[in-house]
């Protein structure tokens, strides 16, 4: 047995006979030594289970407390791990230290940090699993865990915020630039595109409907709060005054002012076809229904007749909007500039002034979604998303390259 093997074997044997201690601590929060205890707190120490809390106290590991939260599906706030940039640039240092080793040929070394990789991406994908997970089943819920409307309207935007920041981190993984960079290592390779990159698109989705909901879930908390609010006040009122009474208002000849503006009951009348007091009523009805029904249908139609008219009709010129003559023009000169690429913005400011570059642009967006324009190269300029989180992105200018050969 290895020396690894030996250390695990004795870190599960100390969590195994000190569970009571552990179990005291997590749930108490703090656990305080004392002349029975100390050496047994102190050796939990050393296996990095407790750490220090003050003078004499000790509490449960960040890690481990995290990880008991998960196992326990606990109902505590927990912290979301949107840290994630420093994943990433560990990650992609520990794959920059396989690649000179796999160079210089240090198998043990290859192997040491290929477990090394292996961990860190599979411990990124159960953070972004467990967090989203944990997020929609919040929303699903409703905040369930939480019964007032304030407490529920703090954790709605602490989980908004939060959510923001993890979109914002996820968008810090490049699965492009990650799978060049490992390109010529085909086990590596197929570790990140299967195990990671390939469920970030799901990941996204999800985390966009779960912002959708929570935004939408906030716009009806604010619609009830005053409402629970009225409810609150009568209540406290209540509890002020445990003798109240409501007042028997039909023994008065008149009802509070207040009562007036009390929206009406909605009332809708109709014949009772079972009462026998109208039944002739209601036959000559009908039957006054079916005979000027009969005589609406037995009523001709007076048809017009077109005329012919053999004259042939004069041909009418229309003509060509402002917009498309210029993107004609522009289409034209990206074709002529075969090779080079051209700005749909500066050729605009240049000879479609009298266009606003904002109509130019969606103009110049509609054209190059056409069929006839699939041959042309396009790059989309973005423009800064800025603090928020809208979901859309912002295009300020459009750049048209036209390859030589494909005129």
């Amino acid at each position: 047995m290895s020396q690894a093997e030996q250390s695990l074997e004795r870190l599960f044997k100390a969590l195994a006979n000190h569970s009571d201690l552990i179990a005291k601590a997590y749930f108490n929060g703090t656990i305080y030594s004392d002349s029975q205890n100390q050496r047994t707190l102190n050796q939990l120490k050393q296996f990095k289970v407790l750490v220090d809390h003050g003078d004499d106290g000790f509490r449960i590991a960040g890690r481990l407390s995290q990880f008991l939260d998960s196992a326990l599906s606990s109902d505590r706030i927990r912290r979301l791990d949107t840290d994630l940039s420093s994943w990433i640039d560990t990650l992609e240092q520990q794959i920059g230290l396989y690649q000179d080793a796999w160079r210089e040929n240090r198998l043990d070394d290859v192997d040491h940090y290929l477990l090394e990789i292996q961990r860190l991406v599979f411990d990124l994908a159960d953070n972004l699993e467990e967090n989203t997970s944990y997020l929609l089943m919040l929303v699903n819920s409703r905040f369930a865990n939480v019964r007032t409307l304030a407490e529920k309207q703090k954790q709605n935007s602490f989980y908004i915020a939060r959510l923001e920041k993890l979109v914002n981190a996820i968008s810090a993984l490049q699965p492009e630039f990650l799978l060049e960079y490992v390109e010529e290592q085909p086990e590596l390779h197929q570790l990140l595109e299967r195990q990671l990159l390939r469920l970030l698109p799901k990941y996204q989705q999800r985390l966009q409907d779960i912002l959708d909901k929570l935004k939408i879930f906030l716009f009806e908390l604010r619609q009830i709060e005053v409402r629970a609010q009225l409810v609150q006040g009568f209540a406290f009122y209540l509890r002020q005054n445990p003798d109240y009474q409501p007042l028997d208002w039909s023994e008065h000849d008149q009802i509070p002012e207040h009562w007036n503006r009390i929206q009406p009951l909605a009332l809708s009348a109709h014949a009772d076809p079972l009462d026998h007091a109208v039944e002739q009523e209601l036959v000559e009805i009908a039957q006054k229904i079916r005979i000027d029904s009969d005589a609406l249908l037995a009523k001709q139609k007076q048809r017009p007749l077109n005329s012919i008219n053999l004259t042939p009709t004069e041909k009418q010129t229309l003509e060509v909007p402002r917009y498309r003559q210029q993107l004609a023009a522009y289409m034209a000169k990206v074709r002529q500039q075969a090779g080079r690429p051209l700005s749909a913005l500066a050729f605009q400011q240049v000879f479609a002034t009298d266009i606003e570059p904002t109509i130019w642009l969606a103009c110049v967006m509609n054209e190059c979604l056409k069929q006839q324009h699939k041959a042309l190269q396009i790059e989309w300029k973005e423009a800064s998303q800025g603090s928020g989180l809208t979901g859309n992105k912002k295009i300020c200018d459009i750049i048209l390259c036209c390859q030589t050969g494909e005129q």
